[in-house]
């Protein structure tokens, strides 16, 4: 088999900052140390932060002058609100993209837009977004046509990992009802590499093997753009892989979401290497060959 690694693979920046922000603020502590939620979607690396003192914490009203990291995909802005008037210190994790979406929609709200978020109205990065909107503010899936809306001020804002392909969609089918619209393309550019990077992957695949949290909203998105193209298996770990699953498969394409380490990467790839009949395997991701289009 020839096994190959999508460009842009594993953690991201927003990820990678939140981690080592809680890390750092764990560190040298006699007392826990809690999340708002889950740090990232990734339930093996949130376990191995439990072990490390960095708990979750689902009620923000029940911590008092504590140390509270808000994770990666933000929080409510009436969460953060009762954490400050509680007293707690707060190590603010959101990642930067999100904190943005924030701000504008609280712009657009104080400029009279009614505000339409492109995403999933379950994730907790939306959840948070929708905070900071006002009773007209909305979430529309991909593909979900929005109904009732002002005709004449919209702003539109995107969670940031949808794919660009829904917002252009979404803006073709709202445009012509419209007087103004304003758009803010706050789909993450790390977000777009990973899913252009492993679509090519998955053009030259006979199988593709995605890595990440089951719950991972990127990751489950990597899935869906790749199924379109060949065989693929959505996992956490190695231990999913079967040997029955490579049977008459040549080209193996591996890829991994936002929220995943590399040595999660490092091991599915062995594993791979094992099943395959080989023996001589590696110890970094930087040993993992990349897929390079132009190769094929």
């Amino acid at each position: 088999m020839t096994i190959r690694l999508a460009a842009s693979s594993g953690f991201c920046f927003g990820v990678r900052r939140a981690i080592q922000m809680a890390l750092s603020a764990a560190e040298g502590k006699n007392n826990d140390v809690y999340t708002i939620g889950e740090l990232i979607h990734n339930p093996q690396f949130v376990q191995e932060l439990t072990e490390k003192g960095i708990k979750i914490c689902n009620d923000v009203s029940s911590l008092r002058d504590s140390t509270v990291i808000i994770r990666s995909h933000g929080i409510t802005r009436q969460e953060l609100e009762t954490l400050i008037a509680n007293r707690n210190r707060i190590i603010d994790a959101t990642c930067p993209y999100v904190s943005r979406t924030h701000e504008f929609i609280k712009n657009a709200i104080d400029e009279n837009y009614d505000v339409i978020i492109l995403g999933d109205k379950n994730h907790p990065e939306v959840i948070g977004m929708l905070s900071y909107g006002n009773s007209s503010t909305k979430v529309v899936a991909p593909g979900e046509i929005p109904k009732d809306f002002n005709k004449k001020r919209l702003c539109l804002i995107s969670q940031t990992t949808q794919k660009i392909e829904d917002l252009n969609n979404l803006v073709c089918e709202i445009l012509p009802q419209l007087i103004e619209l304003k758009i803010f393309n706050t789909i993450c550019l790390a977000t777009t590499q990973r899913q252009i990077a492993s679509a090519k992957l998955a053009k030259h695949s006979d199988l593709m093997i995605v890595i990440g949290g089951k719950q991972s909203s990127n990751t489950k998105m990597l899935a869906s753009m790749c199924s379109k193209y060949c065989q693929t298996v959505h996992i956490e770990t190695e231990d999913e892989l079967t040997e029955e699953l490579f049977l008459g498969k040549q080209y193996i394409g591996i890829t991994a979401g936002a929220s995943t380490p590399e040595s999660r990467i490092v091991k599915v790839y062995n594993k791979v290497l094992k099943i395959n009949g080989e023996e001589d395997l590696v110890t970094s991701i930087q040993s993992i060959p990349l897929f390079k289009e132009e190769s094929c």
